[in-house]
């Protein structure tokens, strides 16, 4: 198995945010792809349940999209700062971006195992041309 570190990139953020943070990470050099899936939930603000018989009118869960990407290593700051600077509002919700190791990737068509997967996909990377 190559030695070169993977990781796991998720990053929640506000759904108006999406379009921007998109046509950013695509300019990103060798960016590897993602997946974006809506979701809802709720932060440290809305995570206390109303005291017995108390009624709230508001409805607790926010509305969010999150991000997935698994990423090189030499590719990993460059998508952290450009998912930062392009999703920050400087209002509470912006979200927040999540990073794990990524212990092995196996490409599914080319049974290929390590970080070479990641860029599988790329014009130069179709054995037949």
């Amino acid at each position: 198995m190559d030695s070169e570190s993977m990781h796991c990139v998720i990053a929640v953020i506000q759904p108006f945010m999406l379009d921007q943070v998109v046509d950013a990470l695509r300019l990103v050099p060798n960016f590897p792809g993602m997946s974006v899936s809506e979701l809802r939930g709720f932060g440290r603000s809305c995570a206390h349940a109303p005291h017995r018989g108390e009624r709230t009118e508001v409805e607790p869960f926010e509305e969010k999209v999150r991000i997935e990407i698994y990423c090189r290593d030499a590719e990993l700051k460059s998508i952290l700062d450009t998912i930062w600077t392009t999703a920050h509002t400087g209002n509470p919700g912006d979200g927040k971006i999540f990073v794990s190791p990524l212990a092995r990737v196996v490409g599914i068509r080319t049974g290929e195992r390590g970080p070479e997967v990641l860029l599988c996909g790329y014009p130069d990377d179709n054995p037949h041309g």
